[in-house]
């Protein structure tokens, strides 16, 4: 009996059984390691809106402590000596996402129009106005949305106010092209000569047009509470529309993570039903092989 057994497994040490048990094996560590990998980007999801919604929070600070705040935060990044535990490994640059409050004159005869930006599927534009602030620097605030009708500059459906105002904006980054394996497939702003529109509002590059310094960052202006209805172009809002206010969402990680884990069960589940099935037939009908 035991003989009998032992003989109706050994058919799976064939050459031919052996590349199918490492395919499985194969299989599964690919999809595991996917899994976990998803798993990760997942976590990383989870730490990174906890410290949007944490800055999100946070009152309002003015530019120059902002920017010394992240300048002391970067510097700490640098010189640690595990930089894998730092808060910038959620991919969170110390100044994005903080709500800053500036004053200033804006200054229109100098924006761009960021492309492209749609509002309810509808194409069109950020307007990007230079801030004049009081020592004569000035630092680029998106200010909300225009239709694609409006494509050249200054927009004058869309004036900021004027004289001096005092507003409340989100901080992020200067943008710039992205680098990497995908970078020649990414959209470029010509490198020299003055534009009107971009894709990307570089404060380095665009400072090459501007007559004033500009501040290491954008800001996108928030919209006031009574503007908040107005989110969708065909309301009849005055324009600009106010930028959308940030989505903090968790993504689509954690159910890739279940599915790449599910396929391992599965995998795993079907090969050994097709093992049983097999010894079964081969004990049915002797002499029976792959």
């Amino acid at each position: 009996m035991r003989s009998a057994g032992g003989a109706r497994w050994r058919q799976f040490l064939t050459p031919t059984w052996l590349l199918g048990h490492a395919l499985m094996v194969t299989v599964v560590i690919s999809f595991s390691n996917f899994g976990a990998w998803q798993l990760r980007r997942h976590q990383e999801r989870v730490a990174r809106n906890a410290q949007i919604e944490q800055r999100l929070a946070a009152p309002a600070v003015s530019l120059e402590t902002a920017l010394r705040e992240a300048e002391s935060a970067r510097a700490s990044v640098a010189g640690a000596a595990d930089a894998v535990t730092a808060p910038a490994s959620a991919g969170i640059d110390p100044l994005e996402y903080t709500r800053v409050r500036v004053s200033g004159s804006f200054e229109p005869a100098h924006e761009v129009l960021k492309r492209p930006v749609s509002r309810s599927g509808a194409p069109g534009y950020h307007v990007v106005t230079p801030l004049v602030l009081d020592d004569g620097s000035a630092v680029l605030v998106e200010r909300g949305w225009v239709p694609q009708s409006h494509g050249s500059v200054p927009v004058v459906e869309a004036p900021p106010p004027a004289g001096r105002v005092t507003l409340q904006a989100l901080a992020f980054p200067s943008q710039s092209p992205p680098s990497g394996i995908l970078a020649s497939l990414a959209p470029r702003d010509p490198p020299e000569g003055s534009l009107e529109q971009v894709a990307y509002v570089d404060v380095v590059r665009l400072g090459q047009q501007v007559p004033y310094p500009l501040q290491p960052l954008r800001l996108v202006a928030e919209a006031a509470p009574d503007q908040r209805l107005a989110s969708a172009p065909g309301y009849g809002a005055a324009l600009p529309l106010p930028p959308e206010p940030p989505e903090v969402s968790m993504g689509p990680h954690l159910g890739y993570a279940i599915q790449w884990y599910a396929f391992v069960a599965i995998t795993v589940i079907g090969y050994g039903a097709l093992l049983r099935r097999r010894a079964r037939e081969a004990t049915a009908t002797p002499g029976l092989g792959p």
